[in-house]
């Protein structure tokens, strides 16, 4: 129960309506706990004949308060039978009603637990660093921020509500049976029944100590199986191109054998609680009855508190489902705050600095960054002044994109400092220091939405006619007009619907709209064709116009024009200048360029 604490502040926002549900759950409790057992053994009596006696019995003093209140002082054996039989469904319809709006209620405020846990999950992810997220599948993170917070609300839900309720309801039961063993001489019955239920907790701890090591491998091959179906989902074209159709069933396949196997095996488990706890009290309410016959108890006198007996165990029952619950539960638990509780390795500054609209230098003052102890970046000095357009370009694996990434604090340097304007961007919020920063990158995302939200993006304050200028500046205002609904047309998931050229440029306005100082474009014409590429060069080479650029590219084309070049190897920069300059002193660019890298 400790790791669930935390997280009971989450109904403080409902808690009128949690309240309320408690309330009607000890309504229900008080009605079946102490209710019907007192119903059973005073009014039945009333309405049947005595074998004993050979007549009914006297009809209780609150009985009569009642009748007396509505206008029969001295009502008629018939009436009394009749107001008798009346109350029995009294009670059940107090109980029905009391039930229902305990779990009208109850859902109600599970519902708002799931939405608040989601979202408290969800904005979690935002913040984490793009490591995080490169270290996690994205299947796996989507099956803990649906199925695992769903889980987390049934125990939230069912544990706060039920351990009043349930207990509430024992607690009526005893006291009932108290109240008419003392009126039956059965106190021998009550000690016979009430000796049970401490046995009852032993397999409610085995069996829940077994069904928590058996959910968490459940909750994590749940995860495996929604990241297979994620992945296969996103990647239709390389599998069919590939042919990988059945190795992807077989795949899947797999997944879900070892889900169904775990699913059993936390089913099994789960079953077992309830039997168990069934069988003890069973023997417990034999006990109890072998006591009331051998006292000689009448079978008239015996049934309210038989009653009293099977309400009293019914919440231990109850409590081992809730326990069950619990236990799996908590492998959710687990895996959620693995997002909860996950550190932000770029923490926002304590006190930060505003830097107002940058200028747009750049400088690296001796950074180096790795990745797992794996170095990638080692001891870059540099400086860009603002306005300046510098193409990287390297091998494979050089440092580039890394490089690039770290400008906007994507990721975080080991050691030395990166400045933006003389600002160390750590001493600047993230917020603020991306809002300088404008990104087109090779597979620019487009989000679902019209054409015109997407635009908007860069700047969401921004009206309609700025919205087209940037379209305009562009170059995607043609094809745009040409769009079923023009800039009110639908894009699907991931910009489909559009071409890699149309996406590029759905992108590019996007940055317009933004205008920020330093402008990053990684590999924003590799993907297209020469057609494509040269009007998009032409809408590249507009935005970058006064704006500080990294830009990123394989082809000379997109790079000889830039006013200068670095070359990066093995984490390095090991050449600075021109294309002209770069031609005459470094043998690595000459190498790319000559094996057609360039």
């Amino acid at each position: 129960m400790k790791k669930f604490r935390p997280y009971f502040s989450l109904l403080a926002e409902v808690k009128g309506r949690f309240a309320l549900a408690i309330l009607t759950g000890l309504l229900a409790g008080a009605a079946g706990g102490l209710g019907l057992p007192l119903m059973i053994d005073q009014v039945f009596p009333m309405i049947f004949e005595s074998k004993k006696t050979g007549g009914r019995a006297a009809p209780p003093e609150w009985l009569m308060n009642t009748l007396d209140f509505f206008g029969w002082q001295q009502p008629e054996p018939a009436t009394i039978v009749v107001a008798a039989c009346v109350f029995l469904p009294l009670v059940m319809a107090i109980r029905s009603f009391a039930s229902y709006a305990n779990t009208f209620l109850t859902n109600r405020v599970g519902l708002h637990v799931l939405e608040a846990l989601r979202l408290r999950a969800f904005a979690k992810l935002q913040t984490l660093p793009l490591s995080f997220h490169q270290n996690h599948r994205e299947g796996d993170l989507l099956a803990r921020l649906m199925s695992d917070t769903t889980l987390m609300q049934v125990a939230l839900v069912r544990v706060a509500s039920d351990l009043i309720i349930q207990p509430a309801t024992f607690v009526f039961a005893v006291v009932a049976m108290i109240r008419l063993s003392s009126q039956h001489d059965g106190m021998g019955v009550v000690f016979g029944a009430l000796i049970t239920i401490p046995i009852c907790v032993l397999p409610i701890r085995s069996l829940g100590k077994n069904l928590a090591r058996r959910a968490k491998k459940l909750q994590a091959k749940a995860g495996d199986m929604t990241a297979t179906a994620s992945e296969n989902l996103a990647s239709q074209q390389e599998i069919r191109a590939y042919n990988m159709e059945q190795s992807q069933v077989n795949q899947f396949e797999t997944d879900a054998n070892f889900f169904t196997h775990f699913n059993m095996k936390v089913v099994k488990y789960k079953a077992m609680i309830s039997p168990s706890v069934e069988l003890i009290a069973t023997i417990g309410m034999t006990m109890a009855i072998y006591q009331g016959a051998k006292q000689g108890m009448a079978l008239e006198s015996f049934l309210g508190l038989f009653t009293a007996m099977y309400m009293a165990y019914e919440p231990i029952k109850k409590m081992g489902a809730i326990s069950a619950a619990l236990n799996q539960a908590e492998a959710s638990l687990d895996r959620l705050e693995h997002i909860l509780h996950s550190e932000d390795t770029i923490p926002e500054p304590t006190q930060p600095k505003k830097i107002g609209k940058a200028k747009g230098e750049v400088r690296f003052r001796d950074v180096n960054f790795s990745y797992d102890d794996e170095p990638v970046l080692s001891s870059i000095d540099l400086v860009v002044p603002p306005g300046q357009t510098v193409a990287l370009v390297g091998p494979s694996g050089a440092g580039k994109s890394t490089f690039v990434s770290l400008i906007p604090r994507f990721y975080e340097v080991d050691s030395g400092a990166l400045e933006l304007d003389g600002f160390d961007i750590r001493d600047l919020q993230k917020h603020e220091l991306r809002s300088q920063i404008g990104l087109v990158s090779q597979t620019p995302l487009l989000f679902t939405g019209t054409v015109a939200e997407n635009i908007r993006i860069g700047r969401p304050g921004a009206s309609d006619e700025e919205v087209v200028e940037a379209a305009r500046q562009a170059n995607a205002l043609d094809f745009i007009e040409q769009l079923p609904e023009k800039f009110e047309t639908l894009v699907g998931q991931r910009g489909e619907g559009l071409s890699g050229g149309q996406r590029q440029r759905v992108a590019i306005a996007r940055a317009f709209l933004k205008d920020a100082p330093v402008l990053i474009l990684d590999e924003a014409t590799s993907a297209l064709d020469n057609k494509s590429e040269e009007k998009i060069r032409e809408s590249l080479a507009k935005l970058s116009t006064g704006k500080t650029t990294f830009l990123i590219a394989h082809r000379l084309s997109s790079i000889q024009d830039a006013e200068r070049i670095l070359v990066f190897d093995q984490g390095r920069i090991v050449a600075d200048g021109s294309h002209a300059e770069l031609m005459q002193t470094s043998a690595l660019y000459q190498s790319l360029q000559s094996s057609g890298q360039l």
